[in-house]
This record gives C-alpha cells, structure tokens and sequence, in this order.
C-alpha cells in the first residue's frame, strides 16, 4: 500500500470508528484521546472497565485496536496462578478477545487490519471486549489480588 492509499484507509477507519462510537451513543469528539502522527484514539468507559479504541498505522497497514486495561499484577506468588487461568481462558474460546500483559497490567485486547472492516465487526469488537474487560476485571483483582486498573489510589 503506498502512502496516499495509507492515508485514505487511515482517515476511512477514523471514520468508522467515529460512526461506529456515535451509534453507542456517545458523541465520538468528545472521547476522543491523545492522537499521534499515524495514529487516533478514543477512550470509553464499561462498567469499570476503561477501553481505548486505536487507529494505527503499522508495517505499511492501517490496524484497529481495541484495549482494556483490567488489572495490575498481583505479589509473585499469585501471579503464575493468574496466568494459567488466563491461558486457559483464552484458550476456552473468547471470541476475538485475549488477554495479556502490558506495563505490569492485565489487559484484554482485540486487534485486526482495517481493511473491510464494517460498522457491524467494530461495534461487535468494541462491545465484547468491554463486556470481557468488565466482567472479568474484578474476578481477577479477588481471586489473584493486585488492584483494578480504573482504582485511581
């Protein structure tokens, strides 16, 4: 893909993303985050999950990305524990979503190219990782420990 197509696929997936926002109801501008040359944010929120939805230019390919910091990790001791049952949750079939680590935090993420990428995909991709992100957050925080990410102390 050379730049001008970039650029175009870019701004096309910006788009959608924006749409896709305004249909949960949100007005798109107004969660709209920190943005980068070759890349554009937005940030939501889902019960106490925060979910960042990101438009990037990577590798000549414009990606969507959905992710949601969940938790930090608990004392050493728990913390293989947590990873096998995260393994193992991901493994039991979360649809499109995986957990993983990121700065020292659990995260849950959902990531695919742009390209043909339709309003019905994202909304679904924005909805379950949030639905994920929520439900499984404080499940973790009681049965490993560590804190939740959205704790602010």
């Amino acid at each position: 893909m050379d730049k001008s197509e970039q650029e175009t696929a870019f701004a096309s997936a910006k788009a959608l993303v924006e749409k896709v926002i305004g249909g949960l109801g949100v007005v798109a501008a107004a969660v709209r985050a920190k943005a980068s040359e070759g890349q554009a944010n937005w940030t939501l929120q889902r019960g106490s999950a925060a979910i960042l939805v990101s438009v990037v230019q990577r590798d000549g390919t414009v990606h969507l990305r959905v992710i949601s910091p969940m938790a930090t990790l608990p004392d050493v001791p728990r913390r293989e524990p947590l990873f096998r049952h995260l393994l193992e949750l991901n493994a039991g079939g979360l649809s499109n979503v995986a957990f993983g680590l990121l700065n020292e935090r659990v995260v849950a993420v959902s990531e695919r190219p742009a390209a043909g990428l339709g309003e019905g995909e994202l909304d679904h991709m924005i909805r379950h990782l949030g639905a994920v992100a929520d439900t499984y957050d404080n499940r973790i925080v009681t049965d490993f420990g560590g804190k939740l990410a959205s704790d602010k102390s």
